[in-house]
C-alpha cells in the first residue's frame, strides 16, 4: 500500500512541475498592445484636456449616428406596419404614401438637428 501511495505521490508532484513549467512558458509569450486612435480634432502632444475634449467630440458624433439610425429604424418599422395593413384592408395605398412622406421628412429633419448639434457642441 505504502508503495501505491509513494508511486501516487511521485506522479501528482511530476505533474504540478508540469503545469508550473507550462504557466512559466506562456507568460513569457506576450503581445504588444495596438495604439490607440487619436480624435479627428486630435491636438497637439501633452494637451490632455484637448485630447478628452476630442474624443468627448467623436463619442458625440457615434451616439448622433446612433440617433439618426434608431430613427430609421422607427420609419422603417411604421412602414412595415402599414404595408401589413393594407394586405388586411385596414389602410390603402394613399395611407402608406403619406407615411412614407412623414417618414423621409422626420428623416431629414433629425439628420439637420444632429449636424447642427455637432456644430454648436464643441465650438
Amino acid at each position: 500500500m505504502k508503495k501505491i501511495f509513494n508511486t501516487v505521490k511521485a506522479v501528482a508532484s511530476d505533474f504540478r512541475m508540469q503545469v508550473l513549467m507550462l504557466m512559466f512558458s506562456v507568460q513569457s509569450a506576450h503581445a504588444a498592445l495596438p495604439t490607440t486612435a487619436d480624435p479627428s480634432n486630435a491636438p497637439t502632444d501633452g494637451n490632455y484636456i484637448e485630447l478628452i475634449k476630442g474624443y468627448a467630440y467623436d463619442i458625440v458624433i457615434v451616439f448622433g449616428l446612433v440617433m439618426g439610425v434608431m430613427a430609421f429604424y422607427v420609419v422603417a418599422k411604421n412602414m412595415i406596419a402599414v404595408y401589413g395593413e393594407i394586405g388586411s384592408g385596414k389602410k390603402t395605398w394613399g395611407d402608406m404614401g403619406m407615411h412614407g412622406g412623414m417618414g423621409v421628412l422626420l428623416l431629414v429633419f433629425v439628420i439637420y438637428l444632429l449636424t447642427e448639434a455637432s456644430t454648436v457642441i464643441f465650438t
